[in-house]
């Protein structure tokens, strides 16, 4: 998705009011672990220590076909407020790892026999 269409929709009213909207609704929670989350202008009072940057998330994911879709990039129910950490897990839950390498004492890849 091109990053001008993309910082253009981030930028606009319509998505602060909405992506506002949400949080509140959410108390300023992560959907996901419920942690207090920080949003600019809204949760100042939220101690430095307690605070976790904040996404709104969408569960369909925003590509080229479909950024100027309000009923997806504004709807309500497309959208939940989480952590960044959260927010991570979302986009990268479904990345593999390898169960049949792993590292010597030295650092060293090493192939691990999953037959014992």
């Amino acid at each position: 998705m091109s990053y001008g269409v993309r910082k253009n929709f981030y930028n606009s009213k319509q998505w602060k009011r909405v992506k506002n909207t949400i949080w509140i609704k959410q108390n300023l929670l992560c959907a996901r672990c419920h942690k207090p989350v920080y949003v600019d202008g809204i949760s100042d009072f939220l101690p430095k220590e307690k605070r976790r940057t904040g996404i709104v998330h969408h569960k369909i994911w925003l590509d080229d076909k479909n950024i100027n879709d309000e009923s997806i990039t504004l709807n309500e129910e497309n959208l939940e407020g989480v952590c960044k950490e959260c927010h991570e897990n979302i986009h990268h839950a479904n990345m593999s790892c390898r169960d049949d390498v792993m590292f010597d004492e030295n650092g060293n890849l090493i192939k691990v026999n999953l037959n014992s």
